[in-house]
């Protein structure tokens, strides 16, 4: 969790970096304005013709305040009003306006400066403010401060709708792009959410809180349909939750039903009608957002039911896909007037830009689980190859001395005997504490197989022999492997058989390694079956197979066939 927020600071401060540099070109626009004001007027004193001196000090006052800003902006100081610097200029300008020629001032086009400032840095909604109390203001004081000899009717009519109308054009252009900014940045965070030290729960939850936080939802779901679970199951991530408190929870079939009824490919948004006035009513659109085709009443009638199913004011819903295959379905939940129809699509863009985060994510964990059963099984199988059945040997060793002293035998041989093999043992068990014993890997294959046969014969009274036409050179790995398997193989005549003697033959066939394991006695107990359980697991996670064959001169040959 900390390195995701890391990452997400990191963009929160590269934002910051570029903020700061537009502050100062803003500061340094807004300082040459107040400059050129003021040389201008100057130069050519035709305006302001009246209250000259109070104009004079006002274009001085604005020309400081100016320089103050420039000054506060190119120090990076959390002083600098940005929230109110608009305000503060649309002010100014309106003084400007009043102790001039009214509607016919020069300072009229200053006002283009704050819508500008306004949009395009806090967006449509800013600028349009800025803009509608500009107008409305301008007209007003401009009105009441021009002298009735130097009224034009028509300049008074003109230069509000133009600053109207033009200021609406600068706050739509300044809010289109700075939704385009945060759209970019989302689907920027969304990809940075594949962390594989995070599970599906967590990613799907940090992916709803981006879209919440986007959209100010109140409500975000995900329905997935194919996680490995019978039933789809539902993220939800409210107001109230933390990303980490997602968790993804069984849908009861006509729930599921229900959410899943749109059809794959078809994006919907569904606003209730206000309950009083006229100036919202119901809003009910479903596209087929492959195709950009309207869809059907019937889709709007299933929009409807959802709404008044689950109590929703307004929802925004489009399906989640990977692949070209529909997995399950997002919802938005918020209240009316938050949603518009090009949300449809940027939605999808969002869902496809996630869905193979999450899928990934989910295959990583399931890989991580896999390999964590495969490790455990392999130790298992490696300590009842390499540990349990060393100890089993000096068992019997010592249940064979104990014998002979129940018989009054003399045993001081058998003990010099089983203190040499247990000090042998210790050696082996120390290197499979060390994990694959290095002897094993850099004396080749064939050596170590004729060295722990040939100590397998000395501890056990049993003749091995071991064949093979020419050396084979075989990787590390899989030689490590077939010496467990030969490990598990004597291991297996010695208790199951009474037999003296034993051959291992190594043969290379059509691209693999054939191990052969045969003894020259059949087993002690016939009617009990024999299953090499543990050689037949080896064989078959390396990709081989395992033939026991029992012949009719009593002799049992084990067959391994591993691809090289």
């Amino acid at each position: 969790m900390d390195q995701r927020f890391r990452d997400s600071d990191v963009g929160h401060q590269s934002a910051a970096g570029l903020e700061s540099v537009d502050d100062r070109m803003i500061s340094l626009m807004r300082l040459i304005l107040a400059l050129s004001a003021l040389v201008i007027t100057f130069i050519d004193p035709s305006e302001p013709d009246r209250l000259v001196a109070v104009t004079y000090g006002a274009l001085v006052v604005y020309s400081v305040y100016g320089a103050i800003l420039y000054y506060l902006s190119f120090r990076r100081s959390p002083r600098l009003p940005l929230s109110i610097s608009h305000w503060i200029d649309v002010g100014c300008f309106l003084v400007l306006v009043a102790l001039s020629s009214g509607t016919n001032s020069i300072f009229f086009f200053f006002f283009f400066f704050a819508i500008l400032v306004a949009s395009f840095r806090w967006g449509f909604n800013a600028g349009l403010r800025v803009t509608i109390i500009s107008t409305l203001f301008f007209g007003l004081i401009g009105y009441t401060t021009t002298h009735e000899d130097n009224f034009e009717l028509d300049r008074f009519l003109l230069r509000p709708v133009y600053l109207l109308v033009l200021g609406y054009m600068i706050a739509y252009w300044g809010g289109h792009e700075i939704k385009l900014k945060r759209r970019l940045n989302l689907l920027k965070e969304i990809n940075l959410l594949a962390n594989p030290k995070f599970g599906v729960s967590e990613t799907i939850g940090a992916l709803l809180e981006r879209l919440r936080a986007f959209y100010q939802a109140d409500d975000c779901w995900l329905i997935i349909s194919d996680v490995d679970a019978e039933t789809p199951r539902l993220f939800r991530l409210s107001q109230s939750q933390t990303f980490d408190a997602v968790a993804g929870e069984s849908l009861p079939p006509k729930l599921a039903q229900s959410l899943l009824a749109p059809a794959a490919d078809v994006g919907i948004l569904y606003q209730r009608a206000a309950e009083t006035g006229l100036l919202r009513r119901e809003t009910v659109y479903a596209v087929d957002l492959k195709r950009k085709i309207e869809c059907s009443s019937d889709l709007k009638a299933t929009a409807r039911s959802l709404a008044a199913q689950f109590e929703m004011d307004a929802f925004i819903s489009v399906p989640a896909q990977y692949r070209n295959r529909d997995i399950g379905r997002l919802f938005l939940v918020a209240r009316p007037g938050i949603f518009e129809r090009p949300d449809l699509e940027f939605l999808m863009q969002v869902a496809e830009q996630a869905m193979p985060v999450v899928q990934n994510i989910r295959l990583l964990d399931r890989l991580a689980t896999t390999a964590a059963e495969h490790e455990r099984q392999r130790l298992a199988r490696d300590i009842h190859d390499s540990v349990i059945q060393r100890y089993i040997g000096l068992q019997y060793k010592v249940a064979a001395i104990r014998n002979k002293l129940a018989q009054g035998a003399n045993v001081s041989a058998d003990v010099d005997h089983l203190f040499a093999m247990t000090v042998n043992e210790v050696n082996n068990l120390r290197g499979f504490a060390q994990g694959l014993k290095e002897s094993d890997v850099h004396e080749g294959f064939l050596p170590a197989v004729r060295r722990f046969a040939s100590q397998f014969s000395d501890n056990y009274n049993l003749e091995v022999q071991v064949v093979s036409e020419d050396e084979i050179t075989i990787k590390d790995r899989l030689a490590a492997e077939l010496i467990q398997i030969v490990q598990e193989g004597l291991s297996n005549i010695r208790k199951h058989t009474d037999a003296t003697t034993s051959r291992i033959s190594v043969q290379r066939v059509n691209g693999s390694v054939a191990l052969t394991i045969e003894n020259n006695r059949a087993r002690i107990d016939p009617a009990e079956p024999f299953t090499p359980r543990s050689i037949a697991e080896r064989a078959h996670e390396l990709g081989g197979e395992v033939n026991v064959i029992c012949g009719p001169d009593d002799r049992t040959v084990v067959r391994v066939q591993i691809p090289l």
